[in-house]
């Protein structure tokens, strides 16, 4: 009777002390609730704690996407991971996905944006199809999509949020979260009149375009100096770089954008540099084993690994009719190739026609070459597919890159990061969009060979797979930043940054600093 008695006094005492505290020293009590509520959340603990937050069910979030096809992919994975755990999603992006979003879970609703259904009209594509590829096609794309489609996109999301104040008024969070291509909330960021969230999260799929003392500017494509002098050439590649006629053309448009919709807080920050640090958060594809180091940064990053799954879903109707050679060559003792032609840059004669022409001889290896948006009997230029070769449109990188020993590719960041993740060394070429910083990261990490072209030549491309084939530092490079992967998971990082951003809500709320 008498242990019984003791018992019970262990777990009475306590409660009695929780009691107390919370009636006579109620933010010491809060306090003590926030540091213990990450290790007991779903736990039998919380019936006797509740958390002082509101539980993911009744936290709904926002994620936005640009309409295209290898964005929206990445951003949909991380509104799955998070739908899964509970939250109710509001996914937004261009009609065109529909129903792919609307398919994606449960708690995911999809909304359409403002405006245009795809990216660009069918004239639009036109047009763009009639640039020569380099820089005044970018230029105009990115003019395009992200400024052009700024004053819908602003609309889209400022209706959203006006819904959400009218049913929760201040009751809730209003989180918003964007891939950082996404270019509706910068207007209200800068000082333009609309809602601002209690908190936006950024969501970079491309290398961080962060400043930094320590770099050379987002797109140079140059590994950064050592050498006492470093700091100097840093510092002068940057004014080269701010006058630099198309990031000069880039940035004037985006700031009249910005003040045609209301922004006021100037000097505005550059649009690459802007993506990085208008959101108060930055969740960032990758590890930061695949960074430059920048001890000066200030912004608030994230890291949050690589994907768990890469690619468009297909069914085993879809593999090749050749799927088992690949198994049969390795059985054999042969290197299994693989090259790819991106989503924006489709042109087979850039990477895939050169790679198929400087391997074709080489009887060590198989090639899989795949062409993204064209079937192989369209593709000009082909011709015999040589006996060491196997091609097709499209094999997700789920099914294909574990079978992989190296990769040749133009550098896409999506790509890249799989391939880390599974510890394959790469040939990268690639110019355009971020492809010259990814590209200088393989480099600069050993993890593979990077040719500094858009459109190598065969004679460039087939020593570099030889090299990569016959020195075996790249691939241990490789395994060893594999490694790196495995400390992170996107759903629990995701997860553990929104709990963060909901509980300094909270805490704000509670000391009456929540804005009305």
């Amino acid at each position: 009777m008498a242990f019984i008695q003791r018992l019970l006094s262990l777990g009475f005492v306590p409660i009695v002390a929780l009691l107390a505290l919370q009636i006579f020293a109620p933010v010491q009590f809060h306090t003590f609730q926030e540091i213990i509520d990450p290790y007991i959340a779903n736990t039998p603990l919380s019936h006797f704690l509740p958390s002082t937050i509101p539980l993911r069910s009744e936290t709904p979030i926002f994620i936005a996407s640009v309409t295209h096809w290898s964005h929206l992919e990445k951003i949909a994975a991380i509104a799955v991971e998070l739908a899964s755990l509970g939250y109710p999603i509001t996914f937004l992006t261009g009609r065109i996905f529909e129903n792919h979003v609307s398919k994606l879970h449960p708690n995911i609703k999809f909304s359409a944006f403002l405006g245009l259904d795809d990216k660009l009209t069918a004239e639009d594509y036109a047009e763009w199809a009639r640039i020569p590829p380099g820089p005044e096609q970018e230029l105009w794309v990115m003019k395009k999509v992200l400024m052009d489609g700024m004053a819908d996109n602003q609309e889209t999301i400022q209706v959203q949020f006006r819904e959400f104040k009218e049913r929760y008024g201040n009751e809730k969070p209003l989180i918003f979260m964007a891939d950082q291509s996404f270019s509706g909330h910068w207007p209200v960021l800068l000082g333009a009149p609309g809602i601002r969230p209690n908190s936006t999260i950024g969501i970079s799929i491309a290398p961080l375009t962060l400043e930094s003392n320590h770099t050379y500017p987002f797109r140079s494509g140059k590994v950064p100096e050592t050498g006492p002098d470093a700091k100097e050439k840093h510092w002068k590649a940057y004014q080269d770089y701010r006058n630099d006629v198309f990031e000069k053309s880039l940035n004037n448009y985006y700031t009249e954008k910005l003040r045609e919709l209301g922004a006021t807080d100037e000097p505005f920050p550059s649009l690459m540099v802007g993506m990085n640090i208008l959101p108060d958060k930055l969740l960032q594809l990758g590890v930061p084993g695949f960074e430059f180091s920048r001890p000066d940064a200030t912004q608030d990053v994230r890291y949050f690994g690589a994907f768990k799954t890469v690619g468009k879903s297909v069914d085993d109707q879809k593999i090749p009719v050749w799927w088992d050679d690949i198994a049969n060559a390795k059985k054999a003792g042969k290197k299994i190739i693989a090259v790819s032609q991106g989503t924006v840059e489709t042109n087979p004669e850039d990477l895939v026609l050169p790679t198929i022409e400087a391997l074709k001889d080489r009887d060590d290896v198989l090639l899989v070459a795949t062409f993204v948006t064209t079937e192989p009997e369209e593709v000009k230029g082909l011709g015999e597919v040589p006996a060491n070769t196997r091609v097709a449109k499209f094999v997700p990188y789920d099914l294909l890159l574990p079978m992989v020993d190296i990769l040749v590719s133009n550098g896409g960041y999506g790509a890249v990061q799989h391939c880390l993740r599974l510890g394959i060394p790469m040939v990268v070429s690639g110019l355009s969009q971020d492809k010259a910083t990814t590209n200088s990261l393989v480099e600069h990490t050993g993890v593979g060979l990077n040719l500094g072209k858009r459109a190598p030549s065969k004679e460039k491309i087939g020593p570099a797979v030889v090299k990569l084939i016959e020195d075996e530092s790249f691939k241990k490079n490789a395994a060893k930043l594999s490694k790196e992967y495995e400390n992170y998971d996107v759903g629990r990082v995701t997860d553990g940054l929104i709990r963060e951003v909901v509980r300094d809500w909270a805490k704000a709320k509670r000391a009456g600093k929540q804005e009305l």
